[in-house]
């Protein structure tokens, strides 16, 4: 069974404003967070107790999809994201998990 999936008012306020610059960001959003659902634990820890981490999904600037780094919370049966950061795609860069 997936988690389910929390978004706060940050990470409401953040999406929202990211509609109105990248053309395609509803679909990195649902990738990124179909990915969380998925694989929780992909992200970095940034707590000792490993249950706040963080995430980014590299973007394609020329489909206006954005790099998106959310920062979640990883509780029982939940997922909290608490922060979204949209910026403009770079240059591509092999990821290596």
């Amino acid at each position: 069974m997936l988690p389910s999936m929390i978004e706060n008012e940050r990470c409401r306020l953040a999406l929202n404003k990211a509609e109105a610059i990248w053309p395609r960001v509803i679909d990195a959003w649902e990738a990124a967070t179909w990915i969380l659902a998925n694989d929780p634990l992909i992200g970095v820890a940034v707590t000792e107790s490993g249950r706040t981490r963080s995430f980014t999904l590299q973007g394609a600037r020329s489909i206006g999809k954005p790099d998106i780094t959310l920062l979640y919370e990883v509780r029982n049966g939940e997922i909290e994201i608490q922060d979204a950061n949209f910026k403009e795609a770079g240059p591509y860069v092999q990821q290596v998990h």
